[in-house]
């Protein structure tokens, strides 16, 4: 196996960028009032940190709460509400917290606000994947939080990382039953204001914030789903940040009053395939749908070339990635062959895409390639919440999808969405099981030798490759435009971005 280094260095050192030319007290109301509005491609689902791993939540989440580790700048795991740690065995990680954090209803983050927020993460379908190794976890006085595996787990500290595991006040959380998905309340740089039945919701500047303050006083999210839409109002001024698709790069860059900024994310986008349903669970039938569709065709004509075609699920910035593996070609002749070899007469199938038209035009294309062969696809659209939940449920043959690599470890892919204790909604919508697959991932996920768990994701990969539960599509770039006056935006390649950082220029 080609030996590897941890890529962490891209996601978490960021893409620094500068640009050239409410209802709480904490905001002024004076016309020197700093607004920004940022347009998500899709309403969030929730703002409840361990409900949904999607991303719009989790953009938002990021601002209002904060989790007890980060990753600084050199790619190390440093506190954030932790003041310290020290892994007293293997399995034993002690936290002292830091004395002081104020949560925005004025209460002091303490160790028993940590140990609710764990032990109720075990318990959500969203967290439960990237926690299952916690054997218990318990206060250690006032600020100090003890916490016992079953087994060692290198990526844990990550994990403690990712929003996901953003710490909630206990007492505010029980009083309100657990719906928090739309009344959030955090310790984050920005206090939340209102939700706006998520189409615009409005977060504001918290002044008692424990780390450096945010440079802006009002930041508001608008959910808008159609590209051309956001790109209509970021020229309008109507928004001053958004994401914008490959086509309209270009025109952002063309506008004085906009620049454009493109760099590479650690997700990948790619086809799952209904193992659970028939032609889906022919190998062979698998393996044909995989030699059929014309990658590259999809970076060049829809991506623009902003994107590299996907050789495995994980992506080549993640530690673990092994991209001498899983390579299968464009190649229509042997994709008939493995058709032919698979005996399925009844050939067609559903793609389901939710309402992005890039991952739409991607489908057409996906369509076409099949169509080449001989198999008959019809794309189906959704809206984003339907999707969500029609994949959970199995009620599909395939979707086109994405995963980002939040922790920038193979782990945070390869096991939810592939092993084989996480079928269904859990993760593995592809319900794919493989015994041998499943006992790799543990490997790599409670080894503490890089070496060991590089090896171990290798093989699992090389176990893709052969079965192709998933046809990773490609790696695509974010694009993004911006008004001028928003500088200091550090664009992450995780796409979870930190709007505490940027600045209004004067």
């Amino acid at each position: 196996m080609k030996n590897k280094k941890y890529f962490l260095g891209l996601l978490l050192a960021g893409i620094a960028v500068t640009g050239c030319g409410a209802k709480d007290s904490s905001v002024s109301k004076t016309n020197k009032s700093k607004k920004v509005i940022v347009s998500l491609g899709s309403k969030p689902k929730s703002l409840d940190p361990t409900m949904y791993n999607e991303i719009p939540s989790l953009s938002i989440v990021k601002q209002i709460y904060n989790t007890l580790f980060k990753i600084d700048s050199n790619g190390n795991v440093v506190p954030e509400l932790a003041e310290s740690f020290q892994y007293v065995s293997p399995t034993e990680l002690v936290i002292k917290l830091k004395k002081g954090v104020k949560f925005h209803n004025g209460e002091e983050l303490k160790a028993s606000d940590v140990v609710f927020s764990i032990k109720r993460m075990i318990e959500k379908p969203a967290t439960k994947v990237m926690l299952d190794v916690v054997q218990s976890v318990e206060e250690d006085g006032e600020y100090g939080v003890i916490v016992k595996l079953k087994e060692p787990s290198a990526p844990l500290l990550f994990t403690l990382s990712y929003p996901l595991t953003a710490i909630l006040n206990e007492k505010y959380t029980l009083e309100k039953g657990n719906n928090i998905g739309t009344d959030a309340m955090g310790t984050g740089a920005f206090k939340y204001i209102n939700w706006g039945d998520g189409e615009k919701i409005e977060l504001a500047i918290n002044n008692e914030y424990f780390g450096e303050k945010a440079k802006i006083d009002e930041l508001i999210f608008r959910a808008i789903p159609e590209n051309t839409s956001r790109l209509a109002a970021l020229e309008t001024g109507e928004i001053d940040i958004t994401t914008v698709a490959p086509i309209d790069v270009q025109t952002v860059e063309s506008n004085n009053e906009l620049y454009a900024v493109s760099f590479p994310t650690t997700a990948t986008e790619y086809l799952t395939l209904n193992m659970n349903r028939e032609p889906f669970n022919n190998k062979d039938f698998r393996k044909a749908l995989h030699h059929a569709i014309d990658k590259q065709s999809i970076v060049d004509a829809v991506y623009l070339g902003k994107a590299s075609v996907a050789n495995t699920i994980v992506n080549p910035t993640v530690f673990g990635s092994d991209q001498s593996l899983g390579k299968i070609d464009y190649n229509p002749e042997k994709a008939k062959e493995y058709l032919e070899k698979s005996g399925i007469k009844n050939r067609t199938i559903k793609i389901m895409s939710n309402d992005n038209p890039v991952r739409l035009q991607a489908a057409q294309i996906v369509q076409a390639n099949l169509k080449e062969i001989g198999i008959n696809a019809d794309i189906e659209t959704v809206e984003w919440g339907t999707y969500l939940q029609m994949t959970a449920q199995g009620d599909y043959d395939i979707f086109i999808g994405g995963w980002v690599a939040g922790t920038s470890d193979a782990d945070i892919v390869l096991f939810p969405l592939l092993h084989s204790s996480y079928k269904g909604g859990a993760g593995n919508r592809a319900n794919f099981e493989n015994h041998e697959y499943d006992e790799l991932v543990e490997l790599g996920r409670k080894s503490t030798e890089p070496s060991k768990r590089l090896e171990a994701y290798s093989k699992a990969q090389e176990i893709l490759a052969e079965e192709n539960p998933l046809i990773p599509l490609y790696y695509k770039n974010e694009n993004m435009g911006l008004n001028k006056k928003i500088i200091n935006f550090k664009a992450m390649p995780n796409t979870i971005h930190d709007y505490s950082l940027i600045e209004i220029k004067e």
